[in-house]
């Protein structure tokens, strides 16, 4: 961190994580405040280009926990960041039919129209890239392609990130209550008009979802276990940095890292507490956690560098680029910096 500089700045998805407990529990703060470092979020920035950089990292001395696509994206556009953790929390992930339809299993996709949702205005559309993630597991499945099924695109207008408008008014940002409710607006409408058979959904939200229109599980990918868990951007989740920072102060970022282990380890100890943590950061009631997250999710909650875990987010950057979501490749190896993380190991 430049001496100049006293303030480190954080960006979370809403989706659990270490750092949206950290925050909550008191230990990022406690960590800080004995070298006089400030903890600020980026969303008290004022600009809208700087409140994207939970999605392009753009401005220096920020960490950002959470999906995994937007900080391969960013990566791959030569954004200056250092991979420096993971952690694979499991996480519901179903594909839906109605539940009078004629689709029983995966091999009865063939011919099926599978809802696309893309959001027109974003330069990384990662629903889109869920979406075509969670359909190319289940047809892989049996045996199958894209070109045995049908996709369906649905333009959605709506912004991930806050956009004022000509009147004065502002579009939700991907944090909001509104814009949570709004996720999956355009194919659930097109599944409930008949439109589309089949969904994808993920999460607390997907929980909801399915319940609320009543719709039927195909396959629910997020069950599957040991080699066959499912990749998609949540799973796993992945903790970035400006690299400049992982580099000059190793230090700096080690603290933040055992600050977040410091929480997991505390989430064990006060499941309660931690359930009420992540259902305000996901967005759902705390009646949904334990169901979307499995009963491991504390212990899960752990950043770390396991090979498996690198192996993961290497394909994730493989299918990303696959489909045209990146454009240029990179090394995954090249992108760690595991020194933090190893300071954030020694006893104190």
């Amino acid at each position: 961190m430049s001496q100049e500089s006293s303030t480190l700045w954080y960006s979370r998805c809403p989706l659990p994580t270490a750092t949206g407990v950290a925050i909550d529990a008191g230990q990022l703060q406690s960590e800080f405040e004995r070298s006089g470092i400030r903890l600020k979020s980026i969303a008290e920035m004022k600009s809208e280009t700087e409140r994207n950089s939970h999605f392009s990292h753009s401005i220096g001395e920020m960490f950002r926990q959470g999906g995994n696509i937007p900080p391969i994206w960013s990566r791959s556009r030569g954004a200056n960041t250092a991979l420096i953790g993971i952690a694979w929390t499991k996480e519901y992930q179903s594909l839906l039919v109605r539940s009078d339809a004629p689709i029983e299993k995966p091999e009865d996709l063939v011919g099926a129209r599978l809802a696309v949702p893309t959001r027109v205005h974003e330069k990384i559309d990662f629903w889109r890239a869920m979406c075509l993630r969670g359909y190319q597991a289940a047809l892989n499945k049996a045996d199958l392609t894209f070109d045995d099924v049908e996709l369906v695109t649905l333009p959605v207008e709506d912004h991930y990130i806050e956009q004022k408008k000509a009147d004065g008014s502002k579009d939700p940002s991907l944090w909001s209550g509104k814009a949570r409710a709004q996720r999956q607006t355009e194919e659930t409408l097109a599944f409930i008009k008949g439109d589309v058979d089949v969904i994808y959904t993920s999460g607390a939200l997907g929980v909801q979802l399915r319940d609320q229109i009543r719709a039927r599980e195909l396959i629910n990918l997020g069950a599957w276990i040991g080699a066959d868990r499912h990749i998609n951007n949540q799973t796993p989740n992945v903790l970035t940095v400006d690299r400049d920072l992982a580099e000059k102060e190793p230090e700096t970022v080690g603290t933040f890292i055992r600050a977040l282990n410091l929480a997991a380890d505390w989430a064990g100890k006060n499941e309660a507490a931690a359930v009420r943590s992540i259902a305000n950061d996901v967005g759902c009631s705390e009646d949904w956690v334990i169901p979307s997250y499995g009963h491991d999710i504390f212990s899960n909650l752990k950043v770390g560098l396991e090979p498996d875990s690198i192996a993961a987010v290497r394909s994730q950057k493989d299918f990303l680029r696959e489909y045209g979501f990146i454009e240029n490749d990179f090394s995954v190896e090249d992108w760690i910096i595991d020194s933090p993380l190893k300071i954030s190991m020694l006893e104190r």
